[in-house]
């Protein structure tokens, strides 16, 4: 579970920010005895603001740490690059999270040059320490300052941390008796960035349920079709046989020079023999199967994002959509909305995080949809000499004229809130009537 994102210095965030997912009930560091962490936190945050405002960036920048963690080296220093003090300050990044209702903080701060500190914290009563991992320089070597809840084989994942390295990832690699578990929980958020590959990859992870559990996942893929009325009558995973010229073609792709016949990698296989069939009811009352080409773009991405956003629900994950709006009606985004608020549906505490330009969402006609701790907005800073480029991030809550009832929707519009775009067409009205009169 998700509970607060603090970011610095990444890329138009120069000053810090922050999401906070828990709710202003919560003034401890765990909840009170007889409350949850599911009753003290937000299941939804949804982010706002103009284009370029920086939304995806935050998202982002939870998904570069997320990489890091699980390995990826010299992706964490991304810093404002607009004036040279930033450029050379390191990007700073602390998430704080529960594993096993147990609350954790993690925080990093890397430069050009590697890993300068990396801290993780247990909550009980009071803050607990892990570890503090600091190094000064490119030409040190890391230090390390073990807490003593700290239990496994730490010695030997300090020794092979590099400074390029989170010790983190190290330790998750090396599959640490403490550490293993607590990265395995950052690692477990769910990422969706709408392009066609990764829709593609979502199909696959989709088509891959569907042979894995047939049973489960074809009436769940029928549900899903349903509940859009998409006009489909069932959806079925269709294996073909591959044709002999395209296996030769793939071995030829994978072929080094100084090896035999390439091995086509079982993953491979499975995503050139598998297909989703459509199944559509026709004017003529007969039943026609069509595949993936002829869908819409619109059907494609209801069933690339409500297939990982069940499974996030049954598995208490978080869910980042960038853009969950995208090609999608309103009336289906509200809905998935919907499915994490709902207590009977979510019992897992899993949470959807998500940009969108969907202001529908802030109505509170016929009902609120989304409570003021839901809202996040994105904007610019006021244009000026210090200002260029720079975002920052603040929660409608902070506004004391949202009370129950307010017609948020209406009230962002005019600009109450802000993070509106500042829309200026006098030039392209200057330069279009220009050429109309040159003609």
């Amino acid at each position: 579970m998700l509970l607060d994102f603090f970011l610095g210095n990444y890329r138009c965030f120069a000053d810090e920010v922050a999401l906070d997912l828990t709710r202003s009930s919560l003034k401890t560091l765990t909840p009170r005895p007889g409350s949850s962490w599911k009753e003290s936190t937000w299941r939804v945050a949804a982010v706002y603001g103009a284009n370029a405002a920086g939304k995806s960036t935050l998202l982002d920048a939870v998904d570069c740490l997320h990489h890091a963690v699980g390995g990826q080296r010299g992706i964490l220093h991304q810093p404002y690059l607009l004036d040279s003090e930033h450029a050379d300050a390191p990007t700073s990044y602390t998430i704080g999270f529960t594993h096993d209702d147990q609350r954790f903080r993690y925080s990093v701060e890397a430069c050009s040059w590697g890993i300068a500190r990396e801290e993780l914290w247990m909550a009980g009563s009071r803050w607990k320490k892990l570890f503090i991992r600091t190094q000064d320089s490119e030409d040190g070597a890391p230090v390390l300052d073990a807490g003593s809840a700290l239990k496994g084989a730490t010695a030997e994942v300090r020794r092979i941390t590099t400074v390029k390295d989170l010790f983190l990832a190290v330790a998750l690699r090396y599959h640490h008796e403490t550490l293993t578990p607590i990265a395995r929980s950052l690692r477990s958020m769910r990422f969706i960035h709408h392009s066609d590959n990764e829709r593609t990859a979502r199909l696959q992870w989709m088509m891959s349920r569907l042979a894995e559990k047939p049973a489960r996942w074809s009436e769940l893929s029928d549900a899903i079709a349903h509940a859009a009325d998409l006009g489909i009558a069932r959806v079925e995973l269709e294996e073909r046989e591959i044709p002999p010229r395209l296996l030769d073609d793939v071995r030829r792709l994978l072929k080094s020079d100084d090896e035999g016949e390439a091995e086509i990698p079982e993953e491979v296989l499975q995503a050139l023999q598998r297909s989703l069939v459509f199944i559509h009811t026709g004017a003529d009352g007969e039943e026609h199967r069509l595949g993936i080409n002829a869908q819409s773009q619109g059907t494609l991405t209801w069933f690339a994002t409500v297939g990982p956003a069940i499974e996030a629900l049954r598995l208490g994950q978080v869910l980042l959509v960038d853009e969950l709006d995208a090609s999608l009606h309103p009336t289906l985004t509200a809905e998935l909305v919907k499915m994490f608020k709902d207590t009977d549906l979510n019992r897992t505490g899993a949470q959807i995080i998500f940009t969108t330009h969907d202001t529908s969402l802030l109505d509170n006609s016929p009902t609120q949809l989304l409570d003021s701790g839901e809202v996040w907005l994105c904007e610019k800073k006021a244009s000026g000499k210090d200002a260029d480029g720079l975002s920052e991030l603040f929660s409608l809550a902070d506004f004391t004229s949202t009370r129950k009832g307010t017609n948020k929707q209406r009230r962002y519009l005019v600009g109450a809130f802000g993070a509106i775009p500042r829309v200026d067409m006098s030039g392209i009205r200057r330069t279009l009537t220009t050429d109309l009169e040159e003609e």
